[in-house]
């Protein structure tokens, strides 16, 4: 039994006992932290069950934290937890504005080998083959890190434990891995890539970052082996000197492969991954129900590679994995937290339910208490619980609560739009390469205004209310209050290619995760694609 298959029985132990594991984490709690700041507010020496945890400790948000997180960054102890901070994380800001959330050791060391083992056992021969990550990670140890995101904490910590050898896992060794120096990461990435016929697979933190690769391969790749093939690299190009060393130092290809590139990208893009790479075993991000109108464009490059949907994590907790290939439904990780489920809309009960309490079918808001500091905190996320793993929940993300379009109460939520566009460009016929919407209430009465980049026009196609049919079709209360005229036919506007990477380039650019720029709310994002329109 090799290290993958000997985590997953580990884990698949800790599914069977989840219900104990679960009420053990709330003890340890309780009792690690009862002389923290946070825990003698709250009176967590006198807490022993749930019910009383429930009782005594208020639903929180960021908010609640931000004044504590600030003093522990300045070098205060035990005040909102007694664990070693290792890291402070700089969440995405998918949200809002950018959120601080401490990490540590403790929560590290509880889900390093899940996601790193028992995630990826689903994976025939995950233990042979060299694997490329399209992330740079800059990091410096030992002190706790300042605006890190929670991947490059992660991969921090497998490096810090020699055991897990990433130099051998993955191309380009943890030169290219840890580094200040790539400037430039997609041609960083690409320059590995197309220097190495035996890689084995592909990982990113979100599908999303995979796909735009794959577009800026598709773009570049003539002037990438190029440089290649004639050992070079641009002076101009902003990468540091040891990052040229590292890349220069890559082996040379064997004869005849760059030869097999040029041919096969001349011939178009069309499942790229699979015929120039047929011994890839899978994509690895994290992708769910936003992601769902690019993942069509993501296919098409990757041919009959499947896609690993390998966790579900946010900046706050390390939650769940998947554990089989082309499954978005997530297994909770018993020893990560302790977890609550708010009924979602459920009529006259809205009691946060423990793991033991939860059904089959039905949505809930998870509330995560974790082992960095954060007690009974509302994520937002709303998921549908699919069954059980042993005791432990299996569940598939479905939407952030508190990302809806909400013109006249019809509230809906962005896994109903992407869907809606999913469907708007098979009708239409049409790549949607990405899209944005944003309620424009400065009309009466108020409509949905969605900005889309095609690969072809939208010349004599009513976009518009193809997209108003399909939204009617998908939410009852959107149809109800367009019938009473309380909201307009919706808005399909072309952008120019390229409108949203620019888009993120130019107003997102301090954010250390990039997503999908899906719902709109800055009036900066909005106006700049207005500006775009074709």
């Amino acid at each position: 039994m090799n290290e993958w298959e000997s985590a997953r029985e580990r884990f698949l132990e800790d599914c069977r006992d989840a219900v104990r594991i679960s009420r053990e984490n709330l003890r340890r709690l309780m009792e690690d932290n009862k002389d923290t700041e946070y825990g003698r507010r709250h009176g967590f020496a006198a807490i022993r069950d749930a019910e009383e945890y429930q009782r005594q400790v208020p639903l929180s948000d960021y908010r609640d934290y931000e004044e504590e997180v600030a003093r522990m960054e300045q070098g205060e102890e035990r005040v909102l937890t007694a664990y070693e901070v290792k890291h402070y994380i700089m969440t995405s800001g998918s949200t809002g504005r950018q959120k601080r959330i401490p990490l540590t050791k403790e929560a590290l060391g509880r889900c390093i080998f899940p996601i790193y083992y028992a995630a990826y056992a689903c994976i025939p021969g995950m233990d042979a083959g060299k694997y490329l990550h399209l992330s740079v990670f800059r990091m410096e140890p030992p002190v706790p890190e300042r605006d890190t995101i929670l991947s490059a904490a992660y991969f921090r910590e497998l490096y810090d434990r020699e055991s897990f050898q990433l130099e051998e896992r993955y191309l380009g060794g943890t030169r290219l891995l840890f580094s200040k120096g790539m400037g430039d990461v997609p041609y960083g990435k690409l320059w590995v890539m197309l220097s190495s016929p035996e890689m084995a697979g592909i990982q990113a933190f979100f599908l999303y970052d995979i796909l735009l690769f794959f577009r800026y391969f598709e773009e570049n790749w003539r002037r990438v082996l190029e440089d290649i093939t004639y050992r070079r690299i641009p002076r101009e190009a902003p990468l540091s000197d040891s990052v040229r060393e590292a890349l220069l130092a890559l082996p040379v290809p064997q004869e005849g492969w760059l030869e097999r590139v040029e041919r096969e990208c001349a011939a178009g893009f069309a499942g790229i991954l699979g015929r120039l790479w047929p011994g890839v075993k899978f994509v690895s991000g994290v992708g769910g129900s936003t992601f769902a109108a690019q993942e069509p464009m993501l296919r098409a490059y990757l041919g009959e590679v499947p896609v690993h949907y390998f966790t579900y994590a946010a900046s706050e907790c390390m939650m769940a994995i998947t554990m089989r290939l082309e499954s978005k439904e997530n297994v909770l990780m018993p020893r990560s937290g302790f977890y609550e489920f708010i009924p979602y809309e459920k009529e006259g009960d809205g009691r946060p339910r423990t793991i033991e309490e939860l059904e089959t079918g039905e949505y809930y808001e998870i509330v995560v208490t974790n082992f960095s500091g954060l007690y009974r905190y509302r994520l937002n996320d709303v998921v549908r619980v699919t069954g059980f793993c042993g005791q432990a929940p299996v569940f598939e993300v479905c939407f952030r609560k508190n990302q809806a379009i909400n013109i006249a109460g019809e509230k809906t939520d962005l896994q109903t739009i992407s869907r809606a566009v999913e469907l708007l460009a098979r009708e239409c016929r049409v790549h949607v390469l990405e899209y944005s919407v944003y309620d424009e209430k400065e009309l009466l009465p108020g409509r949905y205004q969605c900005f889309v980049e095609t690969e072809e026009g939208l010349d004599g196609l009513d976009c518009g209310g193809i997209l108003d049919r399909i939204l009617m079709e998908q939410n009852e209360d959107y149809r109800d209050l367009r019938g009473l005229g309380l909201i307009g036919e919706p808005c399909v506007r072309r952008v120019e290619k390229g409108t949203h990477p620019e888009c993120r380039r130019r107003f997102l650019a301090g954010q250390s995760q990039l997503k999908p720029l899906q719902y709109l709310t800055d009036q900066r994002l909005i106006a700049f694609m207005k500006e775009r329109i074709c």
